[in-house]
């Protein structure tokens, strides 16, 4: 779905707003995600992290489930046995959870770059990004 999501955004497709930061006026935890995830394919690292700086590691987790579904299915179990294995030893997954979650927090108190409510048309083009992203999305 990211994927799809960030792929909607290159091609500066029009998308929902999200309804977290309707109800509320705050940006949800994942607020940022998809312009993070664009500007990561057009290769503006800093941009990306100031959309939102968890975008590599869900970038990086669709693209690890997307190459596990290509895989025959006798490799899918050995590769779903080996990452239940380092997940229960890591605790990975519930350390990326709260940390995003943390996050997202902090950035409704405004301790980070808050992409501005309401202005759904680009919202997230509003903050302090490299001049080509915010070119790019009016």
């Amino acid at each position: 779905m990211a994927v799809l999501l960030s792929f909607a955004a290159w091609m500066q497709w029009p998308l929902w707003p999200c309804t977290f930061a309707e109800a509320t006026g705050l940006p949800c935890p994942g607020c940022g995600l998809t312009r993070a995830t664009s500007a990561l394919f057009h290769g503006e690292w800093r941009a990306s992290w100031q959309f939102h700086p968890f975008a590599g590691g869900f970038l990086l987790g669709g693209i690890f489930v997307i190459a596990a579904a290509l895989l025959p299915s006798e490799r899918v179990e050995t590769l779903a046995a080996t990452v239940e294995g380092i997940e229960r030893r890591t605790k990975l997954p519930a350390i990326f959870l709260v940390a995003v979650l943390c996050f997202g927090l902090l950035r409704m108190l405004g301790f980070w770059y808050q992409p501005e409510v309401g202005n759904f048309s680009g919202r997230f083009l509003k903050g302090p990004v490299s001049s080509k992203t915010q070119h790019t999305g009016q």
